[in-house]
Order: structure tokens, then sequence, then C-alpha cells
């Protein structure tokens, strides 16, 4: 039994996300990003997210949000149409009990009927448990980019994983 069920994410969510993503950016280097997200910022991801082909879900645990995860554009211009970067947040309570690998499946298996056929990764290097989660689900590696990132006074690699869709 998976340990919640998976469902596309709704406005009312939208402070739940937000507290999950902000205990990464306070606590990890799983987003690079140093400042909490505003509930301002937050309303406007979630805009961004409600339609094809960026979608984002939730795994809903009885009511709670055990964690999310999102498709959102790889690169604005047409031609990447095609390929998406995936965003993945698990709380810190249900780490451990497969929500991670609950979401990223449901999110690769609704990326191609929205025309996505390559999903890109990039997570910082020393995410070991991320990574191993991607690789088990046939994410590659393709490259590593030395000090590109900057968070707690020190410099940060991140590695670049994608996945094709099959066919």
């Amino acid at each position: 039994n998976p340990p919640a069920r998976i469902r596309p994410a709704t406005p009312a969510d939208a402070e739940a996300m937000r507290a999950v993503y902000n205990h990464a950016v306070a606590h990890t280097t799983a987003s690079l990003d140093t400042e909490p997200r505003s509930a301002d910022a937050q309303a406007l991801w979630m805009e961004r997210h409600a339609f094809d082909p960026y979608p984002a879900f939730v795994a809903d645990a009885d009511g709670t949000v055990a964690g999310w995860a999102s498709l959102s554009p790889y690169n604005p211009k047409p031609g990447y149409r095609a390929t998406a970067e995936n965003s993945l947040y698990v709380h810190p309570e249900w780490r451990g009990r497969g929500v991670g690998g609950a979401l990223l499946d449901h999110l690769l298996a609704d990326a191609p009927s929205r025309g996505i056929v390559t999903v890109v990764a990039l997570i910082t290097a020393e995410n070991d448990v991320s990574l191993a989660l991607h690789r088990r689900r046939g994410f590659v590696d393709a490259g590593l980019l030395r000090r590109v990132g900057r968070k707690f006074d020190r410099w940060v690699d991140v590695a670049l994983l994608q996945w094709h869709a099959p066919g």
C-alpha cells in the first residue's frame, strides 16, 4: 500500500506545500533558495503549476501533505517544450517511508500525457538520498556542475540527471 494518496495539488495545499519547501530551504541544500518562500510567491507558484504541461502533485496522508512534486519548464525556448525539470520535497516526518518514490513514480507516469518526454533533475551532489531515488527510477547521470551553487557559506556541486519516457 502506498503511504499516501497522490493527487493534483490544489490552492488549499499551498500553505502546507510552502512549509515543506521552506523547511528544505532553511535546513538543506535540496533547494538552493536561501530565503523562505513567501505566501505571495507560493500563490504565484501554484498558479504556474495549475495547468498543462507543468503540474504539481501532493502526497495526501489523511489530509496531511506528506510531500509534493512538480514539473517546471527546463528552458523557456520553444524547442525545449518536451523537456521539463522536476522538483520533489518530502515532509521531514515522512522521509524514508516511500513518499518520495510514490510522488516521483506518479510524476513520471503522468509526464508523457502532457507531451513531456524528457525530465531533468538538478540535485546537489551531496544529496545522496535524492540521487539514489532518481537513479532507481531510471534517471541517468548527465554531468556534474562544479561550484555552481552557494549556500550555508560554501560552494555546492550540482548533479544533472535525465530521464526519458519509454518509446
